[in-house]
């Protein structure tokens, strides 16, 4: 007589002097221990071996799911496959299932490191926003859902953020589906302008001639450094981006042709275009000398001779 609920209820948790075996159909049989414990066995034949395979315990696994699993298993026996192989296959697969945070740093070794100049920043925001809430999880169980419950939420706080997240998450999920880490890229189809409402307005503001005087005043009466004080002159005198000054070198500034040659590693579109950026240098000595001055200070001080 098969396996019934009713059955399997009255005899879960019965304390009985041995234990006892009841089949059911396709080779599944339920195993009782003396203590009432319920487990879910299938007997098989692989080869002309016999052999045995638990399943689960009841009620966690209930009798539909017990068989279903049977026949899930059968079809892999009739596959040629031993069903104790492949349990044992698919539970190491996800003990070993990559986290959210190991493909992360996979992919920002690999790609991020060498691609992105700012990429200690985009570092630091999945140290704060992402790992704590889903850094832990296996990278193919994060769903989408998942994944908008902290963008939509950054969106409204602090949108660049979000965009940011956004952004190096999916090429960190294309890099994934690339070399068989994950099945899918959930974010494929996520846009910050479209799903996240976040608009890129054009900044077309500059100072006014007062706000540049207060700001140089400002600088000359602050407690920072020679060093840092010349450079927020130059970079107000120069317009420039503060990386590009920050890896400038001396033999980049032509004092002769006014010009100042910034390689393409060292701005921005300088990858897509491989192309330096000429910038032109103002006609006054004064910005000689800040460079001057701020090039010596980088420089390392010489052991004083004796």
């Amino acid at each position: 007589m098969a396996l019934t609920q009713s059955w399997l209820k009255a005899q879960y948790r019965k304390v009985r002097t041995k234990e006892l075996v009841k089949a059911d159909r396709d080779g599944l049989s339920a195993r009782v221990s003396p203590k009432g414990k319920i487990t879910f066995t299938m007997r098989y034949y692989y080869g002309e071996t016999r052999k045995r395979l638990d399943i689960g315990s009841y009620p966690l696994l209930t009798l539909k799911e017990a068989r279903e699993e049977v026949t899930r298993l059968r079809k892999q026996l009739e596959q040629g496959h031993d069903p104790k192989v492949v349990c044992r296959l698919e539970k190491q697969a996800i003990m070993t299932a990559s986290s959210l945070t190991a493909l992360f740093e996979l992919w920002y070794d690999a790609y991020c490191v060498k691609n992105k100049k700012r990429h200690h920043e985009i570092k630091r925001s999945f140290e704060i926003h992402v790992f704590p809430r889903i850094g832990d999880l296996p990278a193919e169980k994060v769903t989408l859902h998942e994944w908008l419950d902290i963008l939509e939420k950054l969106a409204q706080t602090t949108p660049a953020i979000s965009e940011r997240i956004l952004v190096n998450a999916k090429q960190m999920l294309k890099y994934g589906v690339k070399r068989k880490l994950i099945p899918s890229n959930p974010l494929a189809d996520t846009f910050a302008k479209e799903d996240l409402q976040i608009q890129k307005r054009s900044v077309d503001r500059s100072l006014s001639d007062e706000e540049i005087q207060m700001l140089w005043l400002a600088v000359d009466h602050s407690r920072i450094t020679p060093k840092n004080k010349l450079f927020v002159k130059l970079c107000l005198i120069y317009g420039c981006r503060n990386g590009e000054l920050r890896q400038s070198k001396k033999e980049h500034f032509d004092f002769d042709k006014k010009v100042w040659t910034i390689p393409p590693e060292n701005h921005k579109l300088g990858k897509k275009s491989n192309k330096p950026l000429l910038r032109p240098i103002v006609p006054d000595p004064v910005s000689r000398y800040f460079c001057d001055s701020l090039f010596w200070a980088s420089e390392p001080k010489q052991a004083a001779k004796t």
